[in-house]
């Protein structure tokens, strides 16, 4: 599902390769990277942070409308590239915010160099592996099964017609595609890093960790897992909510990201 309220489309040339991206708002610079779904385009929650900050909403390489450069194999590389991206549109002190996948890929590129990041936003990421129990299985499963892995009550859910309905053939493809790419990047190891509990331990940017208690694809455990890692990092953990607390709990989650950069542990840095 794709939405176009006040957020323009447009595409940013990186390094030869066209990438397609939805911006709007006013204010200091926030990017957000999408899951393993590929893009929704400008949603209800970008709208609410564009109150306050300029919104920058890529598809990442091989989702969406944007091209897969031939070297990008791994989540790493997507990180590399997302590096070269915000330096292609001249961003610095950003707000950096990632959900589901695009968590993972926003916390390699914190650990690689987070030196123009003012803050980091995890939502429910990928990356870490849980201690007890697994990350559920996300790519062989029927569009039903995924639509119940992700609301925990789709009854929270603004306009959940929109994500039950019967796709067109485009759109289609469109999913096809993106399920392909994360399948590639994410397969082996599924939906982890290793190394990345032990690399984060270098991230010193302000950072805000926010995961639905109830998600049924990453466990909460991989929350914590992830505060563990990243020094100085808050948690906040949201009652009655699956995978995606920006949609399912959107109130809750842009009160809490925006307390959060509204604190003096975010003004000082």
């Amino acid at each position: 599902m794709t939405t176009v309220q006040n957020g323009s489309r447009t595409t940013v040339n990186v390094n030869g390769t066209a990438v397609e991206m939805y911006t709007g708002g006013d204010g200091p610079p926030l990017v957000f990277f999408h899951g393993a779904g590929g893009s929704n385009g400008w949603q209800p929650y970008h709208e609410d942070l564009a109150a306050d900050y300029t919104v920058y909403v890529p598809s990442q390489p091989g989702f969406n409308g944007t091209e897969a450069p031939d070297w990008i194999k791994t989540i790493n590389d997507v990180a590399h590239f997302n590096h070269m991206f915000v330096d292609a549109l001249g961003l610095d002190d950003i707000v950096l915010m990632g959900s589901s996948m695009g968590g993972w890929v926003s916390a390699e590129m914190a650990a690689m160099d987070d030196h123009n990041i003012d803050a980091l936003i995890l939502v429910d990421a990928a990356g870490i592996k849980p201690r007890d129990g697994e990350i559920a299985e996300i790519f062989m499963v029927s569009a039903d099964t995924r639509l119940k892995q992700r609301f925990h009550d789709p009854s929270q859910v603004e306009n959940y017609e929109n994500y039950s309905r019967e796709l067109t053939p485009e759109e289609q493809l469109v999913v096809h595609s993106n399920a392909i790419t994360a399948s590639q990047l994410c397969w082996k190891p599924y939906l982890h890093n290793p190394s990345l509990p032990h690399t984060l331990s270098r991230v010193d940017t302000p950072t805000l960790i926010v995961w639905g208690n109830e998600d049924a694809i990453i466990p909460v455990e991989c929350g914590h897992l992830f505060q563990q890692a990243i020094q100085g990092s808050q948690l906040r953990i949201i009652d009655n909510c699956g995978h995606s607390p920006a949609v399912e709990k959107r109130g809750e989650f842009v009160a809490a990201v925006k307390g959060f950069l509204n604190s003096p542990q975010i003004s000082a840095f």
